[in-house]
């Protein structure tokens, strides 16, 4: 998948209290969290994060298939890895 890759970063509102800019590694502004029940700062630092996350996910499915072809019964980890999958289909724009 393609995104633009680097650390993601919060920076500060143009008018405080307002809208939280995220950038990319250069300075590029790639998303800006608006005003939503005064959840602006958190959605921000969540969008942020969402390439880390992303990337940690991929490769804990990795791990949870190994695991899961090693154990097939449970059920648990089935569910797990179930919604792994969902979740990186639905940020590749497939679910």
């Amino acid at each position: 998948m393609n995104y633009t890759k680097g650390e993601w970063r919060v920076g500060e509102p143009f008018v405080k209290g307002q809208d939280y800019p995220i950038y990319s590694e250069d300075g590029y502004e790639l998303a800006r969290a608006f005003i939503y029940n005064g959840e602006q700062k958190a959605n921000a630092h969540l969008i942020a994060a969402a390439p880390d996350m992303y990337e940690a996910l991929k490769q804990l499915m990795v791990d949870y298939r190994v695991i899961c072809e090693r154990k097939p019964r449970n059920t648990i980890l089935q569910t797990r890895l179930s919604m792994a999958v969902k979740a990186l289909a639905k940020a590749e724009g497939k679910g």
